[in-house]
């Protein structure tokens, strides 16, 4: 048996998500398993790092694979991006070791956010970018970003329910925010993420930017004092899942 790791990026707009649904057939991992299975005349199931939500994209997706064919790494790249929609791109395959796992071997995580602090997006950004029009304090920003940094638990930052989860606790290693103009791009590196996570954190934020919340409100909620989840949740489109680190 030969295994195969992949990193693909993919446009997810149009797509409702990575993980295989019976009831919607256009998701990114139903694509790349139904071009595979004719690249090895066999039946295959990729396993990914994580999914991503219905139009939430990647950058730096990876997924194994398991066939009984010995295809080259680079012949098996070329028909698999000839068989794919444009809008999913397998970047690099190598051979991976019998130990490996994408899901299960990951040490951390990194997703990109991107927002236009704009009063409209255009035709090319409206896909690519979450729009916001409030003005933002930047220096609230920060300090809301810097309150996720450490070990939490974050069970009132997801939509995960106990019973799909072994726990809420995920480490936050770093929070980068840049901006440039009116783009703001805000980089979280993680142990992992749980379902929505991403998106509950940057709503979080952006409300206490916009000075619709005050900072007790997300301390609240980290701390578990709060008796509700947090009510805000970003945008899907913005959202990118980057790198995985092995």
């Amino acid at each position: 048996m030969n295994k195969y790791k992949c990193i693909v990026a993919y446009d997810g707009f149009d797509y409702y998500g990575y993980q295989k649904q019976h009831h919607e057939p256009r998701t990114i991992q139903n694509e790349i398993e139904m071009v595979l299975s004719k690249i090895c005349k066999e039946k295959i199931t990729i396993f990914a790092s994580g999914r991503t939500d219905r139009k939430v994209h990647a950058l730096g997706q990876v997924f194994h694979f398991e066939t009984n064919q010995n295809i080259p790494t680079d012949a098996l790249l070329k028909a698999m991006n000839s068989g794919l929609n444009q809008a999913i791109r397998i970047l690099k395959i190598t051979r991976a070791s019998k130990n490996f796992h994408a899901r299960y071997s990951v040490k951390k995580k990194q997703y990109l956010y991107q927002i236009k602090n704009a009063q409209d997006l255009s035709p090319f950004e409206a896909r690519y970018f979450a729009l916001v029009k409030e003005n933002l304090d930047f220096d609230l920003l920060h300090q809301a970003a810097q309150l996720f940094i450490g070990t939490h638990d974050f069970r009132n930052f997801t939509l995960n329910k106990p019973s799909e989860v072994l726990s809420f606790e995920k480490t936050i290693y770093q929070i980068q925010i840049h901006q440039r103009k009116n783009e703001i791009r805000i980089l979280f590196e993680g142990s992992g993420f749980l379902r929505a996570m991403i998106r509950m954190m940057v709503g979080a934020m952006l409300a206490i930017a916009s000075q619709k919340k005050e900072m007790q409100y997300l301390i609240d909620l980290l701390n578990l004092k709060s008796q509700e989840k947090c009510s805000y949740k970003a945008k899907p489109e913005g959202l990118y899942l980057k790198k995985v680190i092995y």
